[in-house]
């Protein structure tokens, strides 16, 4: 990132504009002390303003900040997008553009799916559900951010102007009819339970805090019909994270009274997104009966009003990825 920035600060000179590169603690990024996956809590813009009151191009790096006890942290996964994001909303900028690999966002990744129809708009929303469902187009931070605090995003080719997505905050799009705008999908995902537990207040409240104390996503949990006073507990969980998950659930066994830990190690998600599809009973038929045909097994299913999504071996995820894409005429003609 600084490497880059200084380049970039050349390059522009070079055609006859007048730039300066910052860090992020120079451009007065504060963040709390998570060093590796730091939440940016406020920007000190006065260096910024004072190189765009100069007529200045400002150039800063991503990814990067400062704590209040002047230690150096990196953002993160995504952190550049959240930097880019964050710097719009503190400068009340009218738009935020990115500028990437793809020319914007398509029903599902184009590299993987290369008949995959190009999305021309969405909302702050569904951007978010995307991203969080594994699309990585935009990091979910940045997306939160957007919307937080309504900041226009486009989204564009690095490599050509030929067309790009605008995510707004409402669309227009159908009105109120339910449709899929788009797929997203997680290779590698992990189901960790604990089984045979007995069932007690705040037991749920305890493992989940333990989880999200070390910032272990909880992307899915089930805790089951109780049977004689037990119950299994389980959640889905990003593979990466299985093996501290893995040392905190053990740790908790004796504690909540559990038989022992249950570990499914190969599951991936497909999720649908767009306005009302949690809500419609003929999205929610369509896509069982569209993996039922496909002989594609669910080992979970989650819904709330703008993402349906389906958890399932791994093996199985192009099959049930391209027969949703077919079922909902996601791909070009």
């Amino acid at each position: 990132e600084r490497q880059a920035m200084a380049l970039l600060a050349l390059a522009i000179m070079g055609y006859g504009f007048d730039a300066q590169s910052f860090t992020g603690s120079q451009v007065g990024i504060i963040t709390d002390r998570f060093h590796a996956d730091a939440r940016i809590q406020e920007i000190r813009l006065f260096r910024i303003t004072d190189a765009l009151r100069q007529g200045k191009i400002p150039i800063v790096a991503g990814f990067q900040g400062m704590s209040d006890e002047r230690e150096i942290t990196t953002l993160g996964r995504g952190g550049s997008d959240v930097t880019a994001v964050a710097l719009a909303a503190a400068l009340r900028a009218d738009v935020c553009e990115f500028y990437k690999d793809v020319e914007g966002i398509f029903t599902e990744n184009p590299a993987e799916f290369p008949r995959a129809r190009f999305v021309p708009e969405l909302t702050f929303t569904e951007l978010a559900e995307l991203a969080q469902a594994g699309s990585e187009v935009i990091h979910p931070r940045a997306c939160a951010l957007a919307a937080k605090y309504r900041v226009q995003l486009k989204i564009s080719s690095s490599f050509n102007n030929k067309r790009g997505t605008m995510v707004v905050e409402k669309s227009m799009a159908k009105m109120e009819k339910a449709f899929v705008r788009a797929i997203a999908h997680q290779q590698k995902l992990a189901r960790i339970a604990l089984i045979d537990v007995t069932k007690k207040q705040r037991c749920l409240h305890q493992v989940i805090t333990r989880l999200t104390a070390e910032r272990i996503p909880v992307l899915f949990f089930s805790h089951g019909i109780a049977h004689n006073n037990r119950f299994d507990l389980a959640f889905i969980i990003p593979e990466p994270d299985l093996a501290r998950a893995r040392e905190i659930l053990t740790g908790l066994i004796k504690e909540v009274k559990a038989e022992n830990l249950n570990i499914l190690d190969d599951l991936a998600s497909v999720a649908l997104v767009g306005p009302g599809v949690g809500n419609d009973p003929e999205i929610i038929a369509g896509t069982l009966d569209t993996l039922h045909k496909a002989r594609i097994h669910l080992e979970a299913f989650s819904l709330n009003a703008t993402r349906l999504t389906c958890f399932l071996r791994r093996h199985q995820l192009r099959l049930a990825v391209t027969a949703l894409l077919a079922r909902f005429r996601l791909t070009e003609e």
